[in-house]
């Protein structure tokens, strides 16, 4: 008798090789890339009821509407460390298993991190811009000088992977390090919060998006930065308030801004767009083609150890 296959469904793009063994035991929907970026939930939830697994980008907001359409899904499984998309509770209750796919995109986010603050330092966006404007005319010395790493100091709010691989990295160019963590409180350069926010010229917010951190950087937290300061945000858009933070970088409040992520993505707000005092890029700071591939291929294997009547790699909830 022909053992029973499943159905997998990829919400975004990727080779076929990647499914690995997965592709034994499941027949795979990969949504192709001639279409949209993203399998869009109207067109998931089409096709959901017929769906063993999910394994998406964090796109995929898994809430009891979608949710109701699933009644043959086993596990839904994000290719990311974050799952603030996924309402643990509702799918736990319909005995769905959630799986994230964490240990991938730590270092790639340092290193954005450590590009944007030497392009905040040393101004290489807004010469970038002068130069493709048009308006160099002569060799100018002086004009677009700025300062070397090495001279300032960063500040780390939350030292969980990408804290430390970052810590790393800015100790390498010569920065001044130090970091607050309500757990990790160990390692050499614990600073308390307050103390932090007003001595450090960059400060990076590296938490995960809960309820206790939904616009966490508010007009309070911004009031006790130093006076110069950069804010850099890889982490969750709504972690900022960002109607505040914009009032501020306009006013000068805040020296500048590197920022990979946004309250409303993909809608950036003009305000942002016209200030020459910022780094912004579209939520790409983990991507890297090798640790996408890995994060995809592990992603994929939880998919085949819950399918296979295994325990997954990477568990978020508890199915009995």
């Amino acid at each position: 008798m022909e053992k029973k296959r499943y159905k997998t469904v990829v919400t975004c793009n990727i080779p076929l090789e990647w499914t690995g063994e997965l592709s034994k035991i499941s027949d795979i929907l990969i949504w192709p890339e001639d279409k949209e970026f993203l399998m869009s939930r109207e067109y998931l939830i089409s096709i959901l009821p017929d769906v063993d697994a999910i394994v998406n980008t964090a796109d995929v907001k898994a809430d009891a509407q979608l949710l109701h359409h699933a009644t043959k899904l086993k596990v839904i499984v994000n290719a990311s460390i974050g799952y603030d998309n996924l309402n643990l509770e509702e799918i736990t209750k319909r005995g769905i298993w959630a799986c994230n796919s964490p240990g991938f995109f730590h270092y790639p986010v340092a290193e954005y991190i450590m590009a944007g603050m030497l392009i905040i330092s040393r101004r290489f966006g807004e010469a970038d811009r002068f130069v493709r404007a048009g308006k160099w005319n002569s060799f100018e010395p002086g004009k677009w000088d700025g300062r070397s790493l090495r001279e300032m100091s960063l500040g780390i709010v939350g030292l969980g992977a990408i804290g430390i691989d970052l810590m790393k990295l800015a100790k390498g160019f010569g920065m001044d390090v130090k970091y607050f963590d309500i757990i990790n409180q160990t390692i050499p350069g614990f600073t308390q919060l307050d103390e932090l926010l007003g001595s450090c010229d960059f400060v990076s917010i590296n938490v995960p998006l809960t309820p206790s951190t939904k616009n966490m950087v508010n007009q309070q937290f911004i009031d006790k930065l130093k006076e110069d300061a950069v804010l850099i945000n890889t982490s969750r858009g709504t972690i900022v308030d960002q109607e505040v933070m914009i009032k501020a970088l306009q006013s000068g409040r805040l020296k500048g801004a590197i920022l990979d992520v946004f309250a409303n993505e993909p809608d950036v707000p003009e305000e942002l767009k016209k200030l020459e005092n910022v780094f912004l890029t579209p939520h790409i700071a983990g991507g890297t083609k090798s640790a996408r591939q890995k994060c995809m291929e592990s992603a994929l294997m939880n998919v085949y150890n819950i399918l296979s009547g295994e325990v997954p790699l990477n568990p978020l909830n508890k199915i009995q």
